[in-house]
């Protein structure tokens, strides 16, 4: 059969519930082999201390009146959510609920929700008390987060090296915050306007597969010219930096959001690379990093500023192809997943790339990915081998608007050189 379901036993919040579910069917012991080799009895204990359990003698027994299926969400395995109150009915009535972690981007005070077809309109938020009030509009646009992403920690489970990469999965630390929003007209998608999103980082600890590119395999690949070295802004950059956030008011020019040296980035709308700027040889740098050239952007713009400039590159392409693979060899939603190329990563000093599972704790996409590394790779360069467009579509590296003419030759050639060719 062409199904293999996934999930990880060791995953806290999916555990706790099906022991609640066993516990209503039966009592428990806690030397039953519910989860493999992980005792049950301090699991157990912690339950009758939360007054979900009642143990008597050597046995733990449901407590509540009703069935505790009847809680477990099977859309989400997070545990706190944030309840949908529609406050234009009478009487007013909850009509749905999104777990915490989707609520900065899809409940955030100006959001249009979408229920049954209707549009309901974000009035007021209460994080604190889990409640997102709303009522029924009737408008002609929607509206989508601009939500920027870090990854603050990689912690291997197993890795393994070979063809001048160290392939690896394991726990995943990821940061998020909703920044800015912004409404787009339905059918024509033009931007009728902005606003900001105040809301705390949320931290996901999760799971993912890893590619981490060696020192001497970059340097290779920077000669061959499949990967761009990182750019060397020149002597002034932090000068000028300074006076482009000064200008600009220390704010987003895209979307408005407000912050400082640190929340803001300083973009080149003429990408800085195409000066031809050598450092001791000319001062190409001057014209570069005149204020003309220069935008204040959130880290959420930015990433959409340079998403074509990333996926001109060949790891951008690479990103591209395995964020579609992965999802069929997984039998996953898309969504399920999420991949992340950063050309030089902080935390690794190198070229990285990372397929992250957007559920907490993960369900074992991660480990699944890291037995298919060759089976993945090889597929990719099928693909790319495969299709039939001159120099990269949606089908391969990516749409034509947002890579490089040579994108698909040098995504092809990465591929090749990591499978040891």
């Amino acid at each position: 059969s062409p199904e293999h379901a996934l999930t990880n036993p060791d995953n806290l919040r999916i555990m706790v519930k099906h022991l609640l579910c066993a516990a209503y069917e039966l009592p428990l012991r806690p030397d039953e082999p519910f989860a493999g080799d992980q005792p049950l009895g301090p699991l157990l204990d912690l339950l009758v201390e939360e007054g979900a359990l009642h143990q008597t003698r050597q046995q733990y027994h449901w407590l509540g009146e009703n069935a505790p299926a009847n809680v477990v969400s099977l859309r989400t395995s997070g545990g706190e959510t944030v309840l949908i109150h529609a406050i234009d009915q009478t009487p007013p009535e909850v009509i749905g609920e999104v777990d915490l972690e989707s609520a900065p981007f899809m409940l955030h005070e100006g959001a249009i929700y979408l229920h049954q077809a209707r549009s309901f309109l974000v009035e007021r938020l209460d994080w604190n008390g889990r409640l997102a009030q709303v009522r029924a509009v009737d408008v002609d646009y929607y509206t989508r987060a601009n939500v920027g992403t870090r990854i603050r920690a990689l912690q291997p489970e197993a890795s393994s090296s070979g063809d001048g990469i160290e392939r690896a999965y394991g726990d995943v630390t990821l940061v998020t915050q909703a920044t800015s929003y912004r409404k787009i007209k339905r059918y024509s998608h033009e931007t009728l306007g902005f606003g900001e999103i105040d809301l705390p980082e949320m931290t996901l600890e999760t799971s993912g597969y890893w590619l981490i590119f060696s020192e001497a395999l970059t340097e290779q690949l920077y000669q061959q010219g499949i990967l761009l070295r990182p750019n060397d802004y020149g002597p002034n950059w932090q000068q000028q930096q300074q006076k482009a956030l000064q200008r600009d008011g220390h704010s987003c020019r895209t979307c408005g959001a407000s912050g400082d040296e640190i929340t803001l980035h300083v973009h080149h709308l003429r990408p800085f690379r195409e000066y031809g700027y050598v450092k001791g040889e000319n001062d190409h740098y001057l014209e570069a990093n005149q204020l003309d050239n220069l935008v204040t952007l959130c880290p959420a713009c930015h990433r959409r500023a340079e998403a074509g400039q990333q996926t001109r590159s060949a790891l951008g392409g690479l990103a591209y192809v395995l964020g579609n693979l992965a999802p069929l060899y997984l039998m996953c939603d898309p969504e399920d997943i999420q991949v992340m190329a950063e050309s030089r990563s902080p935390l690794t000093q190198a070229p990285t790339l990372v397929i992250y599972e957007r559920i907490a704790a993960g369900v074992g996409f991660s480990q699944r990915l890291f037995e298919l590394h060759d089976s993945l790779l090889q597929a990719a360069l099928e693909l790319i081998a495969d299709c039939q467009c001159r120099s990269g579509c949606p089908a391969c590296v990516g749409p034509p608007g947002d890579i490089g003419p040579d994108t698909k030759a040098v995504t092809r050639r990465l591929v090749r050189m990591l499978l040891g060719g």
